[in-house]
């Protein structure tokens, strides 16, 4: 008769699993990059508890902002207002959108600074002062020598 070979068959009393496990666990050397500060603000028992006292689940960590939100009613409205100034930003020539990277934010930015006033009328994206249209009295022309 042949040699048979019979299957090895793991019980606890031939296979050491702890000893398998060191060898194939991973063991992870590395100093954790957890912050202590917030363990009982993600501990579970903590949070129910609090739920039992008060009643009440963890708020948001939203801080508050301040702004002048009096155009902006609702979402959709937002929404539609950002897509308003995007569409009106690619109704730009190209050559100044590309000034801008073709980023509508950019040249948000760039309106907002005041220092960049004059090169903003250069570019046609702001209208003249009215001062310096008022200085010309009506029916009268500004002379070449004076421009």
């Amino acid at each position: 008769m042949k040699d048979k070979k019979v299957p090895f068959l793991r019980t606890p009393y031939n296979y050491d699993t702890d000893k398998v496990s060191d060898e194939t666990g991973l063991a992870c050397q590395d100093p954790s990059l957890a912050q202590q500060n917030f363990r009982d603000e993600c501990d579970i028992n903590t949070i129910v508890r609090n739920f039992g006292l008060t009643g009440e689940l963890p708020g948001q960590p939203i801080s508050p902002q301040y702004g002048d939100f009096t155009g902006v009613l609702d979402y959709h409205s937002a929404v539609n207002a950002v897509l308003a100034a995007q569409d009106e930003f690619m109704e730009l020539p190209a050559q100044l959108r590309s000034r801008f990277n073709n980023d509508p934010a950019l040249l948000i930015d760039f309106l907002g600074n005041e220092e960049n006033r004059e090169e903003a009328i250069k570019l046609g994206l702001v209208a003249k002062p009215i001062s310096a249209l008022a200085e010309t009295p009506i029916g009268e022309t500004k002379s070449p020598e004076a421009q």
